[in-house]
């Protein structure tokens, strides 16, 4: 068993050393601190912390306290990616001290710990509580199934295999959704989303509302506060389904067999048969992962357009509706987001970690930053959009499908993605006093570029050559790189 325990220590080394590689760690074996303020819409997260006598440190959860050591959970909350645990044994011997948690705080860190959910089981288990109702389709009465939630509705001709599990996906990202921007209209109606999965039924949406046919799989319509979403989904869905129900009868076959032999046999005989039933039930559970694998592998399009589409719903409906400048000056509301800002955000939540019930949005997508800085080096493509251009553009300039069609449709999203990112997470700019009046000045008939001054405390040429040098700083990980001349320490504050 030591010698598994030294092997999981030589894993947790070299995770640590390769932290240090990539510039997260200040010291071989430190731990990346936590902000003072944790990132908008996310809670610090506080561990146990073991200091080791030849200077590494490892943060996580204490299991237990043995005479000779420490059982004890590593945690990894590596920005941008989902966090990982590996739990293994400490001897005292090589232990300095124990930064221990409270048993509050501790309790608060087990059922964070709970909610991560590595095997999936636990999503199996909320999908097997949703419940679902029969429900029209244009076209195909009594051919779908309903769910209905506090902020959406969702219809769909799946499987109930996929309508469930799309139902659960929606519920966490809504509830990170939450935690981001609480609700300001909280009796506004819960937008109704359609999941068509095919071609056709997708059409006689589109034709129901006088739309003509799209490139994108993902539509939000405010006017009528629904969200369309297609994709050839249904030979998936069946599959999914059929495996769903053959899994379930075969695991309640091996639990009644398993009483059956509790019952005929005594141990150590009855500890051979469980050992087989139990290689039974994990193969069945492995089956489940690849079905799950294969699920985020089909979806790995679609899903994002839908929680795109559903951060416009959410963000329009629930907390900055539209409002007219007259009702804005009378003090009626702030009015919506500029588009700008609204298209930037639903970017960079469509592709962010969902876990422990936040959205964790707290690193760059890799794919457009890394395009971000090749346009601000010269290279091809690009340049970004001039903020004076982008403050001041409508809907016009976003009217193609996102980001794959007309080149200045291009720039606008990938400069709104790069700007919001960076008000959000490395100058902290939302959710502020300033911020509040930014969305009243330009939503009441305000300059809005002299809005955006007043916001950010900059002027616009100013600010912008800091927006673009500090993007060309701005690390996968979400941090900043050293200012040429200054000292390499963590961007984030220590406790």
């Amino acid at each position: 068993m030591r010698r598994v325990q030294r092997s999981v220590r030589g894993m947790l080394i070299s995770i640590l050393a390769g932290s240090v590689i990539l510039g997260t760690l200040t010291t071989p074996g430190a731990l990346p601190q936590e902000p003072a303020e944790p990132p908008l819409g996310q809670s610090v997260w506080t561990f146990d912390v073991l200091h080791l006598k030849n200077g590494a440190k490892f943060q996580g959860l204490l299991v237990a306290e043995e005479p000779d050591g420490y059982v004890f959970r590593v945690v990894f909350r590596r920005p941008g990616r989902p966090t990982s645990t590996v739990t293994t044994f400490f001897a005292k011997g090589e232990v300095q001290r124990l930064q221990r948690l409270s048993d509050a705080e501790r309790a608060v860190l087990r059922e964070r710990l709970t909610e991560l959910d590595p095997t999936g089981q636990g999503e199996q288990q909320r999908m097997e509580a949703v419940e679902l109702v029969t429900d029209d389709w244009p076209g195909l009465p009594g051919q779908a199934r309903r769910y209905e939630s506090e902020y959406f509705i969702l219809i769909s001709t799946g499987s109930e295999e996929l309508t469930r599990r799309t139902a659960v996906r929606l519920e966490q990202l809504y509830a990170a959704f939450v935690r981001f921007f609480p609700p300001q209209i909280p009796d506004a109606s819960p937008t109704r989303i359609w999941l068509a999965v095919s071609e056709e039924e997708y059409r006689l949406l589109l034709q129901q509302w006088n739309l003509p046919p799209l490139l994108n799989p993902a539509l939000y319509e405010p006017r009528s506060n629904q969200i369309v979403c297609g994709s050839p989904w249904r030979e998936l869905s069946r599959q999914l389904q059929t495996a769903r129900v053959h899994h379930s009868q075969y695991l309640a076959a091996l639990a009644h067999q398993e009483m059956e032999l509790r019952r005929l046999y005594r141990r150590p005989e009855l500890d051979r048969h469980l050992t087989v039933l139990e290689r039974e039930r994990k193969r069945i559970y492995q089956a489940e992962r690849l079905n799950a694998q294969q699920f985020e592998a089909a979806t790995a399009r679609i899903f994002p357009l839908l929680y795109h589409e559903a951060f416009h719903a959410y963000i329009g409906t629930f907390v900055y509706p539209p409002r007219t400048v007259e009702q804005v000056r009378a003090g009626r509301g702030t009015g919506e987001l500029p588009r700008w800002l609204n298209e930037g955000l639903a970017q960079i939540f469509e592709s962010a970690v969902v876990e422990a019930g936040e959205l964790r949005a707290d690193a760059p997508q890799v794919e457009r930053l890394h395009r971000v800085q090749d346009w601000l080096r010269g290279k091809e493509g690009g340049p970004l959009l001039p903020l004076r251009e982008l403050l001041s553009a409508g809907a016009a300039l976003f009217a193609t499908a996102h980001t794959d069609q007309k080149a200045q449709t291009h720039r606008a999203y990938l400069t709104s993605w790069a700007l919001a990112y960076y008000l959000t997470f490395i100058r902290h700019r939302l959710n502020t006093p300033e911020f509040h009046n930014y969305l009243i000045a330009v939503n009441s008939g305000a300059d809005p570029q002299q809005a955006f001054c007043e916001w950010v405390g900059q002027p616009l040429d100013v600010f912008e050559r800091e927006f673009h040098a500090d993007l060309l700083r701005l690390q996968r990980n979400g941090r900043l790189t050293p200012r040429e001349g200054t000292p390499h320490f963590s961007d984030t504050p220590k406790r």
